[in-house]
């Protein structure tokens, strides 16, 4: 083999390497983004969750002016008309405990406000994880385009493709450095940005229960006295 053919065969193969490497680094980071996703996903899914728990516990209230207080008191703000009316009601299958209708009204939103804000505390949990998922995500891959000349990669592959280089051969004309910048970004990933995955939304910060149900004592108790009937229904 001349050396001339021997170099151009060697120089192929050389790219043939690179663009195999990309290609296989590529899907790594194909699917670390979709894990970023699917974290992203489950976190939104969790913040429903949360919401349609929130509204349980604002119906349980019974009263529009109960129901400002305790969660002025919480540090939240009240669920909107529509989540209230759609909310189911806040009985479960076991007994409230509690010698009178007021102290087993007490535990009853007690006991939905410590869920609220565990599932609160869980939730920030599972947002600080996907954030450093993305993080992580994110410079991987600045090393994956500092890894790769991505202008050489889109000139290789567009070689591979001998209908669009002849048909540019005969109109006389040349990629112009435009289509080689789209054809580079194409092959190039953006950034994960946090307002992309909606991950800057966050359950608002939660006073701890003992707090909470210390100074609100006086507020349930004038709501078991002034609505019995409505209370009657959740226990």
């Amino acid at each position: 083999m001349p050396d001339q053919d021997f170099i151009q065969a060697l120089q192929q193969s050389v790219k043939q390497e690179i663009i195999g490497n990309y290609f296989r680094e590529r899907r790594i980071i194909e699917e670390e983004v979709l894990l970023v996703t699917e974290a992203a996903s489950a976190y939104h899914g969790g913040l429903y969750a949360w919401d349609k728990a929130a509204a349980i516990l604002a119906k349980a209230l019974v009263s529009e002016e109960g129901r400002q207080k305790f969660f002025h008191l919480a540090g939240l703000e009240p669920p909107n008309p529509w989540a209230l009316e759609q909310a189911a009601p806040a009985v479960g299958l076991r007994r409230i405990r509690g010698i009178t209708r007021a102290a087993r009204y007490l535990n009853l939103i007690e006991g939905l406000y410590l869920g609220l804000w565990q599932q609160a505390q869980e939730l920030e949990e599972e947002r600080q994880s996907a954030l450093a998922l993305l993080e992580e995500v994110n410079r991987d891959i600045r090393v994956f385009e500092s890894n790769h000349d991505l202008m050489m990669l889109s000139a290789y592959l567009r070689s591979m493709d001998p209908a669009e280089l002849q048909r540019r051969k005969i109109l006389g004309v040349n990629f112009t450095a435009r289509e080689k910048a789209l054809s580079a970004e194409a092959l190039s990933f953006r950034q994960l940005g946090v307002g992309q995955m909606c991950l800057d939304q966050q359950v608002a910060g939660l006073l701890p229960p003992a707090r909470v149900m210390q100074s609100a004592k006086g507020i349930l108790r004038d709501i078991a006295k002034s609505h019995p009937k409505e209370v009657a229904e959740f226990l």
